[in-house]
């Protein structure tokens, strides 16, 4: 039987595409567009401080109209970098997630091993309710 996934290691993505804070924000946005993803953890000497989602672009920058050649990563990320450890159950981090108001949180375990987003938790969560489900039809036959 397939194991469900129950902690965060589970289904983190990794590696976590980084920046350094000094990248403008059209560059960043071009990198998020090609790699398909929701956001660019911000790392200053060598560690993460800050992220960056698609939405703090919106919020920040584009409905502000400022010009994304000219703003930098730094000057829009939000700070301090909100973490859990590989081990934190997915309940926890959902409810860490939902009472701060966040999208996403930094696995990390001495060192940045990932990040785990709202999208890899309902993932999670819509497969194992599944997977119990067809277990459920397979015992009635």
């Amino acid at each position: 039987m397939e194991k469900f996934p129950s902690i965060v290691a589970d289904i983190m993505s990794s590696p976590v595409v980084t920046l350094d804070g000094e990248v403008n924000i059209r560059d960043a946005a071009l990198l998020m567009t090609d790699k398909r993803i929701g956001s660019i953890v911000i790392i200053e000497r060598g560690q993460p401080v800050g992220i960056v989602t698609k939405r703090d672009i919106l919020e920040r920058v584009v409905c502000l109209c400022l010009d994304p050649c000219e703003i930098k990563m730094k000057d829009i990320m939000s700070s301090p970098l909100t973490t859990v450890t590989k081990e934190t159950t997915i309940l926890d981090a959902m409810r860490k997630m939902r009472e701060l108001d966040i999208s996403r949180l930094v696995v990390m375990d001495g060192v940045m091993s990932g990040i785990v987003s709202e999208a890899d938790i309902i993932r999670a969560c819509s497969i194992a309710s599944l997977t119990s489900f067809s277990t459920l039809l397979k015992k009635r036959q």
